[in-house]
């Protein structure tokens, strides 16, 4: 009798010292393609034990594949633990979930004019259904996009794309998953860390957003310095070289005031490519570029064209903004030299 004890006895610490198999432990292995060594599987962990994260069909995630509309909506309205009714007869899988995040003001009836939720989300169409969550206040207020930016940035929600917002960006879903984390951390009370250099990026599109652009300077009222130069950077950054030609996009800026740019090509007047004596071609003389338009100016003999330079100011009709030059060169469409003076 004692020995068929101790080997029951035996027999239960063998079994005691064996790893577990079950279905909740194995779920801890996540999915194939995002192992413990992915920037994202502490939050993608976390989705998964929430069950607001199911993966693939196949047992993958996909962490870098584009998120798309419905499957942002879905994970965010179950990580809400929001009601959602039964699936009817004929509906595709997510109408569900859209629905409860249309009852809840997650989204807005005329949210996507198109209406089709199987396409890629943005950051700015992600953003605004983010921070509806975090914050009940904003729902049905119909705020601007650039208000609703600036609040997921001020609150460590978005962090910056080499400190820029990128609103028509979009975002792998393993970064929607660290989105939906940190929604759910603001909830709780938490404090995230923010990205300084998105805030201040996101502060101005509010501002220019909303109006507020102007500043007193020697007293006149002028654009202000930050608005100007972030509206420079965003016609220098649209700027690139194709078919022999210099192609850009001015962005619409505000009334009272305009762009002054020069852009010129420098060739060795040994080439003798202008009649200019010092080899310069002034690309923009005697053309208007229009705010709110592409261009596209020909380069002559781009085989032998030195460099280009690129300046543009933003300047206001009554105090022109002449503190200011921002200024690039290209040599082989790459931006070689940057020289910004203020």
């Amino acid at each position: 009798m004692k020995k068929w004890l101790s080997i029951a006895v035996l027999a239960g610490l063998i079994l005691s010292l064996m790893p577990v198999t079950n279905a909740s432990a194995q779920e801890q292995v996540l999915f194939r393609d995002v192992p413990a060594t992915h920037w994202a599987y502490q939050d993608v962990t976390a989705g998964v034990q929430k069950g607001y994260i199911n993966g693939l069909p196949d047992g993958t995630f996909a962490p870098e594949r584009p998120v798309s509309r419905s499957e942002f909506i879905k994970m965010i309205t179950a990580a809400l633990n929001l009601p959602v009714e039964a699936q009817q007869e004929g509906e595709a899988w997510y109408v569900p979930y859209t629905r409860a995040a249309l009852n809840s003001g997650l989204i807005d009836a005329n949210e996507y004019a198109d209406g089709d939720f199987t396409k890629e989300m943005t950051r700015m169409e992600m953003v605004r259904v983010a921070v509806k969550a975090f914050d009940e206040t904003v729902r049905g207020q119909h705020a601007l996009n650039e208000e609703l930016m600036l609040k997921a940035v001020e609150n460590g929600m978005i962090r910056g794309i080499d400190g820029k917002t990128v609103p028509e960006g979009l975002s792998s879903r393993a970064q929607a998953v660290t989105v939906i984390e940190r929604v759910l951390k603001l909830r709780g009370g938490e404090t995230l860390p923010v990205d300084e250099n998105a805030l201040e990026v996101a502060k101005v599109e509010y501002r220019i957003a909303t109006g507020d652009i102007w500043e007193i300077y020697q007293g006149y009222e002028v654009i202000d310095h930050a608005i100007a130069r972030y509206i420079e950077f965003k016609v220098l950054e649209s700027i690139y070289i194709e078919d022999g030609h210099l192609k850009g996009y001015l962005p619409p800026i505000p009334e009272g005031t305009f762009y002054h740019m020069g852009i010129r090509a420098e060739y060795d007047p040994k080439d003798k490519v202008v009649s200019d004596r010092y080899g310069t071609h002034y690309m923009t003389a005697g053309k208007k570029l229009n705010p709110g338009e592409h261009f596209s100016l020909p380069i002559k003999d781009m085989k032998k064209v030195k460099e280009i330079i690129i300046r543009v100011t933003l300047e206001n009709a009554e105090m022109p903004a002449n503190r200011r030059a921002t200024i690039m060169y290209y040599l082989d469409n790459k931006r070689i030299v940057e020289n910004i003076f203020y």
